[in-house]
């Protein structure tokens, strides 16, 4: 009896207009948005995504306008000692 006014809650939840997002695979929104191979290398590294990974469009662009935003970090290379 508790699965069934379970599976007509959310029921309800849908129809009240709660919609999922749509989800991509990060190949094809790179494909779509004409991001670059090594930015897309970059962002997938820096948010630890694998080949194959689903994502929203709005969390991919965030992700790569965040990766081309942040700033680089190293140290200018010091001439050894002779």
């Amino acid at each position: 009896m508790a699965a069934s006014k379970a599976t007509s809650t959310s029921a309800a939840a849908v129809d009240q207009g709660k919609k999922t997002p749509a989800l991509f695979e990060v190949g094809e929104l790179r494909s779509k948005h004409k991001v670059g191979r090594a930015v897309f290398a970059g962002v997938c590294s820096a948010q630890d995504w694998k080949p194959g990974k689903a994502v929203t469009e709005e969390e991919f662009l965030e992700a790569v306008k965040k990766f081309e935003n942040a700033p680089m970090k190293g140290e200018p290379r010091k001439e050894g000692k002779k």
